[in-house]
């Protein structure tokens, strides 16, 4: 099932992957290390992807926090606006997210609406074990339409 969610501000803290298509699952995986091994004191991990910088995918791959936390050595902080998001769930084997993403997107496609180029993954956990990720597309802020 996909359906449209509203999020208020979100913070993301943690480490930046940016890397070609071929690179990122390895430079990910590696981040991810690095995120867990960090004494960040929640269970709330997240990964952000940003729109293509240079040719390259960028993901930030980290920790939900309220926006005055302190940011960790070697990390950084990403501030999304309150917006829409397209969401479904996914539950199974992580290499089956990519799946989950591709439905959100052709949904998209099929319903005319523009996206932001933001993706959010929820579901991550140390170890990195199959299970059940919420995916999500941001949506495009629209202007009111004139009557």
């Amino acid at each position: 099932m996909i359906e449209t969610v509203t999020f208020p501000e979100l913070t993301v803290i943690g480490c930046m992957v940016e890397a070609s298509r071929d690179d990122l699952p390895a430079a990910v995986t590696a981040a991810w290390e690095r995120v867990f091994a960090a004494d960040t004191g929640t269970a709330a991990f997240a990964a952000v992807s940003l729109p293509e910088d240079n040719g390259l995918q960028r993901r930030l791959v980290g920790f939900m926090a309220a926006k005055a936390s302190e940011i960790p050595a070697g990390m950084v902080r990403v501030d999304l606006d309150a917006g829409r998001y397209l969401r479904t769930v996914q539950d199974g084997p992580a290499a089956e997210i990519a799946d989950g993403f591709a439905r959100l997107h052709a949904h998209a496609e099929a319903n005319e609406l523009k996206l932001s180029g933001i993706a959010l993954d929820f579901g991550y956990r140390p170890g990195l074990p199959d299970g059940r990720h919420e995916l999500h597309l941001a949506l495009a802020p629209q202007l009111p339409a004139l009557a």
